[in-house]
């Protein structure tokens, strides 16, 4: 199969359709079930449309004030055409202009049978902007600077008196989110002040439990700019991750304010476009006034322990696993484990290896180069997922595939935004070899002295209680120091009607004010997003 001569004909027209600003030719383009995604270029906002019927009323609203231009197919190894995820079909990248901004595409051709024969058409089709022109990324410097006549900390020095004199984005927050959107700003010319209220970077992983290690591979939470080690762990380790977070905020000349955090209630002048937030460094209160707060403050909240009858009973420690301290404490001990999310089943184990006798509680609904791979993997969203589960039904049994049936990834989004009620238990009984019993759709009705009583009538004898049962939901936290101002946004995470996650790294309802929520890969690829809106509101391209 020719892929590069399939791909370069679509794209012809596709340029054709563009260039004439042909919104009907543009639809035609695209499979009667096929998928647009628009991040920045037809509008100032994130969408994905599904089906002919939505994509043709959006390009006919917007095509008209959208000029594109200069669509060239990409050569490049990650982005070539070649064959498509499906059998049969062709994908590919491709790079265009705006009359403001550069461009990157990627699309996935299908064919399908007409009148006339058969045609390509794209099932998937992916249109960001990746910068703003005459603002592109910075890159790497010389190293060089005032014809050696000055030295790095000269420099560094005279760059955060400059950055905190005109403070463009204030970043909340120090960990891998607020980092990595603090290193894009950076090298897209924002200047970015970070504070984090722990005392060092990386703290907020080394206060997990000791064993914890992510359960994605080093692909997956590589960070901007800076790749790991080939020699790096496939799993990286708390503390590792952590020292590499510190390191990374030193290797990118990132500002970082540790031991600091903002004071209420920050107030925002619409007139200035500036806030004035007061921030206690250390115990020494600096008032600051930067146009734009992001807040990477962590998609979860406070910990979350259910409110079980007969609490003050049991003799036992009864703590959430945030604060497990290792499973060395517990040798010996009989300890039950309620939740069957990664913090469980790390805890469990680690119990196990180090002598306690463990018993975890599950929940009945289990909730269980980078950069190149970020555009394929937001290529496609949530309602296209949610539409392929539907389609593969008669194969679904009675595991949890998510809300609508659109996976894991949409499931957290919806419990993170504080829709859903997660607290509904079946019991596993791990024994020391290992093999698992299951007695499912049981709750937990009380403690007693000794032990956790089922609803069941069983009971689980226990001389600690770990609840890995997750957290409360973010918005209850930022409400207690942005007090009203957090009323005038709207929800984080959950889907809203036009297919994207709501509130990150877009638009939140109020001025100046952003989130950056979301795991590795989300701010690796939304911090780019993030940092052309601001560009785009400071050129007066775009309004709130």
């Amino acid at each position: 199969m020719d892929t590069h001569g399939i791909a370069s004909a679509w794209l012809t027209k596709l340029s054709s359709y563009l260039e004439q600003k042909d919104a009907s030719g543009f639809t035609s383009l695209i499979h009667s079930h096929g998928w647009f995604r628009d991040l920045l270029v037809f509008t100032w906002n994130l969408r994905t449309l599904n089906g002919q019927g939505q994509i043709s009323k959006y390009s006919s609203a917007n095509i008209g004030s959208t000029t594109i231009s200069d669509v060239q197919l990409c050569s490049d190894a990650y982005f070539k055409p070649g064959s498509g995820d499906q059998p049969g079909s062709v994908s590919s990248g491709f790079t265009f202009s705006t009359s403001v901004g550069n461009g990157r595409g990627l699309f996935t051709l299908t064919q399908v049978s007409s009148d006339s024969g058969s045609e390509w058409k794209a099932f998937n089709l992916l249109m960001a902007l990746e910068s703003l022109k005459g603002f592109e990324p910075i890159g790497a410097e010389q190293g060089v600077y005032h014809g050696q006549s000055f030295s790095w900390s000269e420099v560094r020095e005279n760059r955060q008196r400059v950055t905190e004199e005109d403070l463009q984005a204030l970043v909340v927050g120090g960990g891998q989110n607020g980092l990595q959107v603090a290193a894009r700003f950076q090298q897209m010319g924002i200047p970015t002040l970070v504070v984090e209220k722990n005392a060092r970077i990386g703290d907020q992983w080394r206060k997990r439990y000791p064993s914890l290690t992510l359960h994605s591979t080093k692909q997956y939470h590589t960070l901007l700019y800076q790749p790991y080690p080939q020699n790096w762990p496939r799993y990286t380790p708390r503390d590792k991750i952590a020292d590499w977070l510190e390191q990374y905020a030193v290797s990118q000349d990132l500002f970082v304010w540790t031991k600091s955090h903002p004071l209420p209630t920050p107030s925002y002048d619409p007139k200035t476009k500036r806030w004035t937030i007061s921030i206690d460094r250390d115990g020494q209160i600096t008032v600051i006034h930067p146009k734009h707060i992001v807040l990477a403050t962590g998609t979860l909240g406070e910990p979350y322990v259910p409110d079980i009858e007969g609490r003050d009973l049991f003799k036992g420690q009864a703590f959430h696993s945030e604060h497990f301290p290792g499973g060395s404490s517990f040798a010996g001990k009989r300890v039950v484990v309620v939740g069957t999310g990664n913090s469980a089943a790390d805890i469990a184990l680690d119990l196990h290896v180090r002598g306690a006798e463990e018993q975890t509680g599950a929940r009945q609904l289990f909730r269980t180069n980078s950069q190149n791979s970020d555009w394929s993997s937001n290529r496609t969203f949530y309602g296209q997922r949610q539409a392929y589960t539907r389609r593969t039904g008669s194969c679904r049994d009675e595991r949890n595939f998510g809300p609508g049936g659109a996976g894991l990834l949409p499931l957290a989004y919806e419990d993170l935004s504080g829709k859903s009620a997660l607290f509904k238990l079946c019991i596993i009984h791990v024994e020391r070899s290992l093999q698992d019993t299951i007695k499912s759709g049981t709750g937990i009705q009380k403690f007693s002295e000794n032990a956790l009583v089922l609803d069941d009538g069983s009971t689980l004898e226990a001389d600690a209680i770990v609840f890995a049962t997750g957290y409360v939901h973010r918005r209850s936290v930022t409400k207690k120091i942005f007090g009203d101002v957090i009323d005038k946004t709207g929800p984080v995470y959950n889907i809203d009607e036009a297919g994207e996650t709501r509130g990150g790294y877009r638009p939140t309802g109020h001025p100046g004010l952003w989130y950056a929520p979301g795991d590795f890969e989300a701010s690796r690829f939304g911090s780019r997003l993030l940092a052309i809106q601001l560009q785009a509101l400071e050129l007066g391209y775009m309004n709130l």
